[in-house]
């Protein structure tokens, strides 16, 4: 019997890649709970694809409901052939990155226990320990775990300058957001950009479908896109610098 929505019976249902075809066809590769980065350098399922960006998209668990976001990729990422920007993902939809393809699915969490949770690739002992260690890390959740929280270095268009300490991992800002002054800008919508911090204290940014756009060291974005030190987002008239500490 076919069961509806499975992946919002939390902790029953995990996420996994069947690689088609590519790069480790015939692999399985079992997805975080939360978020999953894909790329050929930097990510959580390291890829060797020279067709495949550094950090190509990732995979998010919004609410039991599982979306690809493409991070700026030089070649796309595609669902089902169709080229996407972000799109929620299904049961059997294909999602094809540079040469590889995977098959997506939900699959009983007693099932999928065997399979790798993150770090496929290059088979090496090296990596293979660092696997590993991150699955133990994921699964048996560590209570020394590296804490982050972000911080934000706003300038606004009157000139005025604050920095706001946040202890949350996802943030959003525009003119509903409850601190700072970005209330008084007209230019901003309400639900502007949305600021994400990963568990390895990484940082991503996507503009929200806002009016005016959201502009990365000048340039307007769409997409998920990381953020380096010293990157400059402006929305509106103000401009801000996110950076992570630990703690």
């Amino acid at each position: 019997m076919a069961l509806s929505n499975p992946a919002q019976k939390k902790g029953e249902y995990r996420a996994v890649l069947y690689t088609v075809s590519g790069y480790g066809a015939g692999d399985a590769i079992k997805l975080r709970r939360d978020a999953t980065i894909l790329g050929r350098e930097k990510g959580d399922v390291i890829i060797t694809d020279h067709e495949i960006s550094s950090t190509h998209c990732q995979i998010q668990n919004i609410n039991g409901v599982y979306h690809i976001f493409d991070m700026n990729s030089t070649n796309g990422t595609f669902v089902n052939k169709s080229r996407i920007v972000k799109s929620r993902l299904n049961p059997g939809d294909e999602i094809t990155i540079g040469k590889t393809v995977f098959r997506f699915a939900l699959e009983e969490d007693t099932k999928v226990r065997h399979i790798t949770t993150i770090f496929r690739g290059n088979q090496n002992s090296e990596t293979a320990s660092r696997g590993s260690l991150v699955d133990t890390m994921i699964e048996d959740k560590v209570k020394n775990k590296q804490q982050y929280s972000l911080w934000l270095a706003i300038k606004y268009g009157n000139g005025v300058t604050e920095t706001i300490e946040l202890p949350q991992k996802q943030i959003y800002l525009g003119r509903a957001t409850s601190f700072g002054q970005f209330e008084n800008d007209v230019e901003i919508s309400r639900k502007h950009l949305l600021i994400k911090l990963n568990d390895h204290g990484e940082v991503f940014v996507e503009d929200q479908g806002s009016t005016n756009g959201t502009y990365l060291n000048g340039a307007k974005i769409k997409g998920m896109h990381p953020l380096s030190a010293g990157d400059t987002i402006r929305l509106g008239s103000i401009e801000v610098k996110v950076s992570v500490k630990t703690g």
